[in-house]
C-alpha cells in the first residue's frame, strides 16, 4: 500500500467512467503497506478505496474476487469489490491493474484499546471465515511459504550490513526449528494470511470488516491463527495471555482446533515471526522510498516475537494460549 505508482486526475476520471462512479471530487494517496499504491477516492456517488498493483496477476485478482463474493454471500465481514461497467473485477491501467472497493465503515483499534472481548470477537470471525470457505473451490498456494522466506534469508545473509547479516543467520535457525515443529498433516483451507490490526475495521466492540485479502491463499488454518496471534497479542516485548486465550476461545466457537494443530501452533507462530521479520527488512528497512511514500514498519518488533517464541518453546506457547 505504498505509493509506488502516481495516478493523476485524468487517470482517475477514466477509472470513474469505467466503473460508473460519477464525477471525481477528490483523491488522496495512502502511504501504508509495502507492495501496492492505494488511494482514497471521492466521487459524486460516494467514497471508494482504489488499489493499483504491478505485481498481482490477473489470475490472483480473480481468485480474490471470487473469494470476496463468497464471503459476502455468507455474511462474513469483508470488503465489497466493485465491478466495471463490463463486469470485470479489475481494470488494466497505468502499467498495472486497478481494483476498486466500497469504502469500509468503522475504525481501526490501537493496541492500547484492545480487550479480551475484542480478541474473542476477532477469533470468532476468523473461525467463521475458515468454516464458510470450505465450499470455495478456488486455489492459490501461499506465495510466501518457507522456501521463499528461506531464499530471502540467504540473500540477507550476504548483505554488507553486519547486523542484518547476523540477524538473517539467526532467523535461518528459527526457520529450521519452525519447520521441524510444523507437522504438515494439519487441516488446510482458505486463510487470510495477513490479519494485522490495520486490516480489521470495528464498530464498537464488533468486527465490521476484515480487509486486504491480497495474501489470501490455501494453507494451514493453524498458520492463520498463529499469524493473528502474533499480530494482536504481543505488546511491550511479551505476549498477553488474556488476549491469546480470548482469541483461541472465540475461534473455537466456530471451528475447534484438532490435536495436531495444537501441537503445531508453535511452529506456525515461529514461522510467522520469521516471515514478517524478513519481509519488513526487505520491504521497509531496505526500501529507498521516503516516509511520505511509505509508512515505515520496524522489523525489530517481529524479531522480538521470534526470540520470545524460541525461548518459550512449544509447551510454553500451549500453556500461554490455553490449548
Amino acid at each position: 500500500m505504498a505509493l509506488y505508482t502516481t495516478i493523476d486526475a485524468e487517470a482517475f476520471s477514466r477509472l470513474a467512467e469505467a466503473y460508473g462512479l460519477g464525477t471525481v471530487r477528490e483523491f488522496i494517496g495512502i502511504p501504508q503497506g509495502s507492495i501496492n499504491s492505494n488511494y482514497r477516492l471521492v466521487t459524486a456517488s460516494g467514497r471508494f478505496f482504489v488499489r493499483h498493483t504491478t505485481v498481482r496477476s490477473a489470475e490472483v485478482l480473480r481468485f480474490e474476487a471470487e473469494l470476496l463474493a463468497l464471503l459476502h454471500e455468507s455474511h462474513c465481514p469483508a470488503p465489497r469489490l466493485l465491478l466495471t461497467r463490463e463486469g470485470a473485477p479489475f481494470l488494466e491501467m497505468e502499467g498495472g491493474r486497478v481494483s476498486v472497493f466500497a469504502w469500509l465503515a468503522g475504525e481501526e483499534l490501537t493496541r492500547a484499546q484492545l480487550t479480551p472481548e475484542h480478541l474473542e470477537s476477532l477469533g470468532l470471525e476468523l473461525g467463521k471465515l475458515h468454516r464458510v470457505t470450505l465450499s470455495f473451490s478456488g486455489s492459490r498456494p501461499n506465495p510466501y511459504g518457507p522456501e521463499v522466506v528461506g531464499g530471502w534469508l540467504e540473500e540477507l545473509e550476504r548483505h554488507p550490513d553486519a547486523e542484518l547479516s547476523a540477524i538473517a543467520g539467526e532467523l535461518r535457525g528459527y526457520l529450521a526449528r519452525a519447520e521441524a515443529a510444523r507437522g504438515g498433516l494439519e487441516p488446510r483451507g482458505i486463510i487470510h494470511a495477513d490479519l494485522f490490526m490495520d486490516n480489521v475495521k470495528w464498530l464498537g466492540d464488533r468486527v465490521s470488516a476484515f480487509f486486504d485479502f491480497e495474501m489470501a491463499c490455501r494453507d494451514f488454518y493453524a498458520l492463520d491463527v498463529a499469524i493473528t496471534l502474533n499480530a494482536w497479542c504481543f505488546d511491550n516485548g511479551a505476549y498477553r495471555p488474556e488476549l491469546c486465550r480470548a482469541l483461541l476461545r472465540g475461534y473455537q466457537v466456530e471451528r475447534s482446533l484438532v490435536p495436531v494443530e495444537r501441537e503445531s501452533l508453535f511452529g506456525h507462530a515461529l514461522f510467522g515471526a520469521v516471515r514478517y521479520t524478513a519481509s519488513r527488512i526487505r520491504d521497509f528497512h531496505l526500501s529507498g522510498l521516503p516516509p511520505d511514500k511509505l509508512a515505515p514498519k520496524d522489523f525489530r518488533t517481529y524479531l522480538a516475537r521470534a526470540r520470545t517464541l524460541a525461548h518459550m518453546g512449544p509447551e510454553g506457547l500451549r500453556a500461554l494460549v490455553g490449548v
